[in-house]
């Protein structure tokens, strides 16, 4: 039977020495993990709320859902959105 190249004879301190350095390097050449924006567009408060985003625009002219405006584009906190579920105004 013959023999894997990955079974050579390394000991595994260095392939753990290897692996942590590895770690260490993508660590710091990935870019910092940003906090969420609180603002999301109808197509995340959609995502959000695992709705159509008909249902976000049906739900905002019944003004059953708080909404910010920037123009014409519609914006929502998640803390409205999950405060319209706590109240319970986003339902059928």
């Amino acid at each position: 039977m013959r023999e894997s190249p990955l079974n050579l004879a390394v000991p595994p301190e260095l392939v753990d020495a290897i692996a942590e350095r590895v770690v260490d390097l993508l660590a710091e050449r990935s870019p910092a993990q940003a906090e969420p924006t609180p603002w999301l567009d109808v197509g995340a408060a959609a995502c959000y709320l695992a709705c159509e985003t008909h249902r976000i625009y049906d739900l905002v002219s019944a003004r059953r859902l708080r909404c910010a405006r920037d123009g014409r584009r519609l914006l929502f906190r998640r803390e409205w959105l999950d405060d319209a579920l706590v109240d319970g105004s986003t339902g059928p």
